[in-house]
């Protein structure tokens, strides 16, 4: 271990390093494989999994389905070689290898399937959800009932069943065990959360922390000593995983284990400081969705008066204090030599540092820029969906947000064509035919009915519902996207083409309101600004009348 720097522990966690894919393999093992498994954290799919295993019945199908890089071969690497399972299942790793060169992945499934039988051991097998796909398409005509139960299994998906039983296939999928949850102390991912500790926690028996502590006391790389040292930081994890989480319900970027530990390892070894390598780095795909966030895009008055002040090199003995406070964790700025983007990078320092106290604290004094306010928000109303229980106190905190954002959002985009209609919050704009604009009036308010009796929370939004007049619609998915788009609204923004596919999700509910209002009794044509036609119908009789506005 002695010739081990930091850097080369830490390559273990790149997702080129032969131990980002788990292989049967009867190698000695070394070093590299003690940190590889000082990293590992116990899933609770793994968990579900091996107490179903346990119960398991003779010639069943197990499947363990998700994406690339979830972690299924490692769960069954483990399972294979536990005394409980390895006599008593048949095992396949993975089902996107064949058994033979010439062989597909499909036909090593069909081969697979073939030789089992209701009374062989259960058969557990490792395969991506597309493969399940392709199988349930392409797979042998023998094994139709197989192939029915996968079609089942993809149809039911949404539900999220842990685990989903189809006759003798069972499927343990990794989507229905998200990565990130909302929970009341904003710990968004425990997962993730065990993962960074079982990689910095300061342990006699951590390898990687053993090592850190030998390059420091040497002096050996310290940028990479220094990415350690602040991912060490509980405040600074926290930050991260919430921009992963951000990502998740912005981008829609999932998120596996792979991905995660190359994320880790490109924060540690990239070219800069962990603060600048986090918007930088084209080859992660986690970088590529996480840069948008970059605080040092922010413009406020304040943080763009210390830009200037910072790199027009005036006197700051506060901020000289603080930089001195950081050379002791080895990230240095020579405030002598300024150059282009040490300005950004401290902004990014200021971020990362937020719930930390460090110093004099200079960083906290622009942490209220800082704040994930909408984010927050976004939490709280989804907590109020799983938890509703038409408490008086909850009904009135939901009420806010369906009156005052949602319903206020809903009508701002559906009625921006009728600035004339902005005050009034009953009247819905239906369309305009040859210069005149025809509206109704709409009586939307929160279905508490439905919302009662309805599961409105998922892993990652909520469903609201909605009432026009006593007519129920059909739920609505918000999403952190929509749920973005709707503040803004309220702000008066005027939506652009990069918020396309939260608008299209508007239009749908607009449209839903739409057809609803169109079998109202009572339309109203503006004719220009000034004069208002209304037509109300009653007992077969059509009532026009007209008034100046």
């Amino acid at each position: 271990m002695s010739a081990i720097t930091l850097r080369k522990a830490l390559s273990v966690l790149a997702k080129s390093s032969s131990f980002s894919v788990t292989t049967e393999t009867h190698r000695q093992k070394d070093v590299f494989d003690e940190l590889k498994e000082q990293l590992f954290v116990k899933q609770k799919i793994e968990e579900d999994l091996q107490r179903y295993l346990d119960n398991a019945t003779p010639g069943e199908i197990i499947f363990l389905c998700g994406s690339s890089g979830d972690g299924k071969s490692e769960i069954l690497t483990r399972c294979k070689s536990d005394p409980r399972y390895q006599k008593k299942f048949n095992f396949h790793l993975d089902a996107t290898h064949s058994f033979a060169p010439q062989q597909s992945a499909i036909d090593a499934l069909n081969d697979l399937f073939e030789n089992h039988h209701p009374q062989s051991y259960p058969l557990l097998i490792g395969i991506n959800t597309g493969m399940l796909a392709n199988f349930a398409r392409e797979g042998s005509e023998s094994h139709m009932a197989i192939r029915a139960a996968i079609d089942s299994f993809l149809s039911a998906q949404q539900e999220g069943h842990r685990p989903y039983r189809n006759e003798n296939c069972t499927f343990f999928d990794f989507e229905h065990y998200p990565k990130f949850e909302f929970d009341e102390e904003q710990e968004y991912s425990p997962f993730i959360k065990k993962l960074m500790n079982h990689l910095t926690g300061n342990d006699d028996k951590n390898l990687f922390y053993t090592i850190y502590q030998r390059d420091e006391l040497i002096g050996h790389d310290l940028k990479t000593v220094a990415n350690f040292k602040l991912l060490c930081m509980p405040g600074v994890q926290n930050v991260l995983i919430t921009q992963l989480f951000k990502a998740r319900l912005i981008k829609d970027q999932f998120v596996t284990t792979r991905t995660l530990l190359d994320f880790l390892h490109h924060l540690l070894t990239g070219p800069g400081y962990l603060f600048d390598n986090l918007f930088n780095g084209a080859e992660n795909d986690l970088i590529k969705k996480v840069s948008d966030f970059d605080p040092a895009r922010l413009h406020t008055y304040e943080i763009d008066q210390f830009i200037l002040r910072y790199e027009l090199g005036l006197v700051d003995p506060e901020l000289d204090d603080f930089l001195s406070t950081l050379a002791q964790l080895h990230l240095t700025f020579d405030r002598q030599y300024v150059k282009p983007g040490d300005a950004a990078s401290l902004i990014r320092v200021f971020w990362l540092l937020q719930y930390q106290s460090l110093g004099n604290n200079y960083h906290q004094r622009f942490s209220v820029f800082f704040k994930e306010s909408l984010f927050e928000r976004y939490s709280e109303i989804w907590h109020l969906h799983k938890n509703y229980s038409a408490d008086p106190e909850q009904k009135r905190a939901l009420n806010r947000f369906y009156s005052f954002e949602l319903i206020a959002g809903i009508q701002r985009y559906a009625n921006r064509k009728a600035p004339e209609l902005s005050t009034q919050k009953e009247e819905f704009f239906l369309g305009e035919f040859g210069g005149v604009k025809i509206t109704a009036p709409v009586a939307l308010k929160p279905d508490w009915d439905a919302i009662l009796k309805k599961n409105t929370a998922h892993p990652t939004c909520f469903d609201v519902h909605l009432k026009v007049g006593q007519n129920s619609l059909e739920p609505v998915r918000i999403g952190l996207n929509l749920f973005e788009l709707l503040h803004k609204l309220n702000n008066g923004y005027r939506p652009n083409k990069y918020d396309k596919s939260a608008i299209v999700l508007l239009d749908e509910i607009v449209e839903l309101i739409a057809e609803q209002a169109k079998s109202s009794s009572e339309i109203k044509f503006y004719d220009g600004v000034q004069r208002v036609y209304s037509a109300r119908a009653d007992d077969d009789m059509i009532t026009i009348s007209g008034m100046e506005g």
